[in-house]
């Protein structure tokens, strides 16, 4: 059967199936004891199989009453992990449930973003307190010292500390188009300051859960479902249906065409 499985790979001419489309899947569910419990291990760097892992910086913990199972309490500290191959700086989408945090702060509230301190990109996803609202926003600069942002407030009626919400922001360089969604409506999808363009050189270290940068801008409520995508996941002209339960991997087409093509072969053999 190896050697039929073998044979029908270079037939189609793929080395391996590899899984396209969500780079990183964190439910944080599962605790990690070394780490203070802050590192679900699921999937990671486009290959199902492969786990994780725990957070490389110290912070969070797993609690119950997530939006699907537990989820991350990270109220300081830091979740990070390596950016390279979990994150695609030119296309992507980046999505999450938020909860909390039950006060106004004021400032920005940090839910995602790369470490700037080894010449990695700035590259942000927050939320904005103004004391009178919020506002989601994400930021990246790009080559040369460019940059781009998109910014827009959260509807008062959508906004609550008490409920958990799903937001999200893509964006596709090559095209030029960006856009953020909260509880599905699409809140914006033009930049705000700046022009949305490919960036030429990344240095990819750590991205932060829950946290723009190393110590700066902490989310203060709960965190659960961050998955991260290589291609837009949405249309972005409009409205978004959200998820109703827990993000799964998804089998790319070609997977299921070899799974099925083996079997038809394995049959044909017995």
């Amino acid at each position: 059967m190896k050697v039929v499985a073998r044979s029908l790979f270079m037939i189609l001419g793929v080395s391996s199936p590899a899984l396209a489309g969500t780079t990183f899947l964190n439910h944080f569910d599962v605790g990690d004891p070394l780490n203070n419990g802050a590192g679900a291990a699921d999937y990671a760097a486009g290959v199902a199989a492969q786990q994780i892992g725990p957070p490389l910086g110290p912070g969070g913990s797993i609690v119950a009453g997530g939006k699907f199972g537990n989820a991350l309490n990270r109220p300081s500290g830091r979740v990070e992990y390596q950016t390279a191959g979990n994150y695609n700086v030119n296309k992507g989408t980046i999505e999450m449930f938020v909860k909390g945090p039950g006060v106004t702060s004021g400032g920005f509230l940090g839910l995602w973003g790369t470490d700037t301190s080894s010449g990695n990109g700035d590259i942000r996803m927050y939320i904005y307190d103004t004391g009178a609202g919020r506002t989601l926003g994400a930021y990246q600069n790009g080559a040369g010292g460019s940059f781009w942002e998109i910014e827009q407030a959260i509807p008062a009626a959508a906004l609550d500390d008490t409920n958990w919400h799903h937001l999200a922001w893509a964006f596709d360089a090559a095209a030029g188009v960006t856009a953020t969604w909260w509880d599905g409506q699409l809140l914006r999808n033009t930049p705000d300051a700046g022009t949305v363009n490919p960036r030429t050189s990344f240095t990819g270290t750590l991205m932060h859960i829950g946290e723009n940068q190393t110590g700066s801008a902490t989310w203060p409520g709960l965190i659960d479902e961050v998955r991260i995508s290589d291609t837009v996941v949405y249309n972005t002209t409009t409205n978004l249906t959200v998820p109703t339960s827990a993000f799964v991997v998804p089998e790319p087409a070609t997977l299921g065409m070899i799974g099925g093509l083996l079997t038809t072969l394995i049959r044909r053999r017995r």
